[in-house]
């Protein structure tokens, strides 16, 4: 059962930065491991894996994470608020996430001849797709968005894929529910439309990967899609070969739904034109691009192979950044488990996780006023000035009192 505390949590020191707000913890055996949660400064033991024992250290510095307990005691989100997240397929049945799947109502129940309309064959919403009870698969044309996907170029190689069961769980893993981790909301409504590979070899035609993606964004946004999380790209710079993806990004504009995506793992500012990748750098009110943030609050940075990478950055063309390093759902030969992720593809979704939390209690707000909502609310760190528009990260708790006085 979920607590209401005046004092800090866990390992936060008494004095911090919100030390004196009531918190909301939740009630999931796992969520200590989530110092990207509910960290204030300070140094952390947490488990990478919880398939396998022992606690490494985390060092974090003040202000960095998006303080949730305290957010959790404004709201902990709403079933009535849907998120779509466009990836390469669903682990859908994981413990902590298959609550959370949003069911499509006119494709759900019994139609008039007394037959279950999520699989009597008929399109039974009008809306252009038979039997999408829980989303649709648009790799493969059906219903069933399922782990499994090709490469985007060679139908032939199938394979079972694990890049979204983290973005699921940091949305939307069911929180205060006694099991496994707690999602930035603990009731959502997750829709799954499964694109394929995020793309694709470099050079190679993805011209198909954007027609998916397209309609993959307009199906969200006809089906009540408020937030779409994409955390890929297309491996696509023409314009021409582009167009059915920017037409689909401003459907998107228009209809007030918020695209938030990953800025990508190349360690490149995207301000630079010779360096973009699409949909990051159509420049639509209605999109935000996530930075990946280390724990000591500078951009994440790695070396391979002799050279920097980690996230891209840019002053126009990133918005916001957020902590990528996230304890939360993933996989082990086909069952559920939990493990720390990585990368721009694990900040986006905090963001996403985030926006969905606002409009639980503001859902009238549109994507450009809920983009200003996340954009003037976030934390300044000095390391991120001059690298992304805000100059900070995202901040669920400031986020919702900012929407609160609008």
């Amino acid at each position: 059962m979920w607590m209401l505390r005046a004092t800090v949590i866990l390992a936060i020191a008494p004095g911090g930065l919100f030390a004196q707000v009531p918190e909301r913890l939740p009630d999931d055996p796992l969520f200590t491991n989530q110092i990207a949660s509910y960290a204030d400064s300070g140094t952390y033991a947490a488990l990478r894996r919880s398939a396998r024992a022992g606690l490494d250290t985390f060092r974090v510095a003040r202000g960095v994470t998006p303080d949730l307990p305290h957010a959790w005691a404004i709201a902990t989100g709403s079933a009535r608020v849907i998120v779509a997240v466009l990836d390469d397929g669903f682990f859908y049945n994981h413990e902590d996430i298959a609550g959370n799947v949003w069911h499509n109502p006119g494709e759900t129940g019994v139609d008039r001849a007394g037959v279950r309309k999520e699989t009597n064959g008929v399109d039974d919403d009008g809306n252009g797709y038979v039997d999408d009870v829980i989303g649709w698969d648009f790799a493969f044309d059906d219903p069933d968005p399922d782990p499994y996907v090709f490469d985007g170029m060679n139908r032939d190689r199938i394979q079972p894929y694990w890049h979204s069961i983290s973005a699921l769980g940091i949305i939307g893993a069911e929180g205060d529910n006694g099991i496994g981790v707690a999602g930035i909301n603990w009731h959502v409504s997750l829709m799954l439309l499964k694109i394929g590979a995020q793309g694709g070899r470099m050079g190679a035609d993805d011209s198909a990967g954007v027609r998916r993606a397209a309609r993959a964004i307009r199906y969200a946004v006809d089906n009540g899609a408020r937030v779409i999380n994409w955390s890929g790209f297309v491996q696509v710079r023409d314009t021409a070969e582009l167009a059915p993806l920017r037409d689909a990004v401003s459907y998107a504009a228009l209809r007030g739904v918020l695209l938030v995506t990953g800025a990508g793992n190349d360690g490149k500012d995207l301000d630079d034109d010779g360096n973009c990748l699409y949909p990051q750098c159509f420049d639509f009110a209605n999109q935000i691009r996530v930075a990946q943030v280390a724990f000591d609050g500078s951009l994440y940075r790695y070396t391979v192979g002799g050279q920097q990478r980690g996230s891209n950055y840019g002053v126009r063309r990133v918005e916001l950044g957020a902590i990528g390093e996230q304890f939360t759902t993933g996989l082990l030969n086909g069952q559920s488990t939990y493990e720390l992720s990585n990368g721009t593809s694990s900040a986006g979704p905090v963001v996403a996780g985030i926006a969905a939390l606002v409009l639980a209690v503001r859902p009238e707000l549109n994507a450009v006023q809920l983009k200003d909502v996340l954009i003037r609310s976030a934390t300044r760190l000095p390391d991120l000035q001059g690298k992304l528009r805000s100059g900070g990260v995202v901040n669920a708790y400031r986020a919702l009192r900012l929407a609160g006085q609008r």
